[in-house]
Formats: C-alpha cells, sequence, structure tokens
C-alpha cells in the first residue's frame, strides 16, 4: 500500500511541474505500523554465532543495520564464537574473508592460540589453501611472537601463495627468530616470495631499536643474502632488498659500500639509495667517491643520496664543482636538488 501511495505522489508531483506550477510535495514520516519492519536489534543477542556470522558479514539490505551489532557481538561472546569462525577460514567469499579478518583482529590475543591450531589443521587440507592464507595472514595482523614458530614450521609449503602470506605474516609480527627463515625465502623459486621475504626483514629491522639487529652474527647472514638479492631479475625484488639493507643500517654498510663500486647498474643504484638512508659518515665518505663516477646514473643518484644524508664542507664544495662542470642534465638537476635540501 505505502508503494502505492508514493507512486501516486510522484505522478502528482510530475503533473504540477508539466503545468509549469511550482507543487510543493511532503513525505509523511513513517507510520507506527512502518516501525513493525524494522529490524529488532535487541533480539541479536539470542542468536547463535552462526547466525550472527551470516548477518556480520552479509551485503542483503534487511541485514544493513544488523552488521556492526553482529560483530561486537561476536567480539563480545568470543569465547562462544571463536570455535564456530575458525571453522569458516576456507570460506570463497570476500564479504566473509573480509569479516573474518575483522573480528579476529577486533577480538585480539584471545583468538591467536585458536587460529594457530585452525592454521596448523589447515596445512593438511588438500583442496584448498584459503583457509591457510587467512589464519596466516589473520596472525600476522595480530603480531602476536606465539604465531612464529607455526608460521616458520609451513615455510617450504608447496602452494607459493601459501609461502608469500607466511612471509608477510612474519615481518608484521617482527621477531627476529623468523629471520633466518625468511633469509632462507629470499631464495625462493617465486618472486613474490622473494619480494615478501625483502619487505619482511625490513620490517623486522624496523621493529629493533635503531634499525640495526641485536645478534650481529643474525643481521651478517641477513645482509649477505639481501646483497644477492639486489641483482634479482625481478625489479620489485631489487627494491625490497635495498630497502631492507637500509633498514638494518651500519651492518650493511660494507656491503653497499662494495656493489656500489663494482656490482650491476641497476644494483649499484638501489646500494647508493640504501647508503643514503642509513646517513652516516661512513655512507657521505662514499658517495662523495662515486661523484666523480664514468656513469651518469651514478653521479646522479650520489648527489641526491648526499642530499639525504647531509651536506659537510667537503660534499658541498663537491657539489658546487659538478654543478659548474657536470654536462648531463639530469646530473645538474640531481646537485640543484641536494644543495638546496641543505639550504632548506
Amino acid at each position: 500500500m505505502r508503494r502505492i501511495a508514493l507512486h501516486s505522489v510522484l505522478i502528482a508531483a510530475v503533473g504540477a511541474l508539466a503545468l509549469g506550477t511550482v507543487a510543493s510535495v511532503t513525505v509523511q514520516p513513517a507510520r507506527a505500523a512502518d516501525a513493525d519492519l524494522l529490524p529488532d536489534l535487541g533480539a541479536l543477542s539470542d542468536l547463535s554465532p552462526e547466525e550472527l556470522f551470516l548477518r556480520a558479514s552479509s551485503s542483503a539490505l534487511q541485514f544493513e543495520t544488523m552488521r556492526e551489532p553482529s560483530r561486537e557481538l561476536l567480539v563480545a561472546n568470543h569465547e562462544e564464537s571463536v570455535p564456530y569462525l575458525v571453522t569458516q577460514l576456507d570460506t570463497d567469499g570476500a564479504r566473509e574473508r573480509h569479516a573474518l579478518e575483522d573480528i579476529f583482529v577486533r577480538i585480539g590475543t584471545p583468538s591467536v592460540e585458536p587460529l594457530i591450531e585452525a592454521f596448523e589443521a589447515e596445512r593438511d587440507n588438500e583442496e584448498t589453501t584459503r583457509g591457510l592464507r587467512l589464519a596466516s595472514y589473520v596472525l600476522g595482523r595480530l603480531e602476536d611472537p606465539a604465531a612464529t614458530q607455526p608460521l616458520v614450521a609451513a615455510r617450504t609449503h608447496p602452494d607459493w601463495k601459501v609461502r608469500g602470506s607466511i612471509a608477510g605474516a612474519l615481518g608484521r609480527i617482527g621477531e627476529q627468530a623468523a629471520v633466518p627463515a625468511l633469509v632462507a625465502m629470499l631464495r625462493d623459486g617465486n618472486e613474490v616470495v622473494r619480494k615478501s621475504a625483502a619487505v619482511s626483514i625490513r620490517r623486522v629491522a624496523e621493529k629493533v631499536e635503531e634499525g640495526d639487529f641485536v645478534d650481529r652474527e643474525l643481521a651478517e647472514d641477513a645482509v649477505r643474502a639481501l646483497s644477492v638479492a639486489l641483482d634479482d631479475r625481478y625489479y620489485s625484488v631489487r627494491y625490497g632488498a635495498g630497502d631492507a639493507l637500509a633498514a638494518i643500517g651500519r651492518p650493511a654498510g660494507h656491503w653497499l659500500e662494495v656493489t656500489a663500486k663494482t656490482g650491476e647498474i641497476g644494483s649499484r643504484l638501489l646500494a647508493i639509495r640504501a647508503l643514503g638512508e642509513i646517513g652516516d659518515d661512513e655512507a657521505r665518505d662514499t658517495l662523495k667517491r662515486l661523484l666523480a663516477d664514468e656513469e651518469w646514473t651514478v653521479r646522479a643518484y650520489a648527489a641526491q643520496a648526499i642530499g639525504r644524508v647531509g651536506l659537510d664542507g667537503g660534499s658541498r664544495k663537491d657539489l658546487e664543482r659538478m654543478l659548474a662542470s657536470d654536462e648531463h642534465p639530469f646530473v645538474t638537476l640531481m646537485v640543484e636538488g641536494a644543495l638546496a635540501i641543505d639550504e632548506g
């Protein structure tokens, strides 16, 4: 009946416009009877976790106002809801996966152990790896160190998507105990896994005070592997390795200096960039020597990196001489930029 009445109002409004008159159309507020059509949110507390999750993850208009209250109830009653939710990890629905991630992260620590158990159980699932990947991703989001060893133990899974997800999760957790596994994953046959491993080593290094590993031997192993990765055939891996070396800091300095001087041109430029990020006096001295390199790209990157480090008296004079003598326009542009940063 209400739909018919609204249709009549619209016809009347169109008719008035056709006659050239200005009509004021007032839509009456919902009648008391219409309130019966609204959902009873109070009744949600009587629903099972399965029924709540249906509402929490649905796109149906009838559940729109129930979506957030349902998630809040699943979080609040996590002792009852988590055992059900972990059974849904291998869902193929994007909305369901997003809802699971959101709910588990909100629950926090109480969901870690059940997720670890589900992760280990999903390793034996030969039909799909969806549950395994989602569990590893959520464990990474939770950043609980308890998940480090179970994730490390699964790092050789035959599915590269699982290995990539595990590498990413280990980086988010940020435990140094994961570094040997991540170093091994830098040699993975899949470039996505190698890139994820490099990015994750960077994340671990960034979580350690002053961007340096406490365990020096561990740092050296990572630096050697990352230095090799600077020559990877895929740029995303090379770039990730350069960022990781910069995050490790001075322990990576020697390898970066050697690469910046003698490596292939692509790895040289990434090493120069990393030295600029390290930004200490030793890095600046190496960069100053590269200002006279025969490769114009090396000179340009070295000038830019010195600008990031900050100029001392010697490097300022070197850059000013380059500005007057170097004939390559890109080099002079980078020199001007470095001098401008220092003046600013």
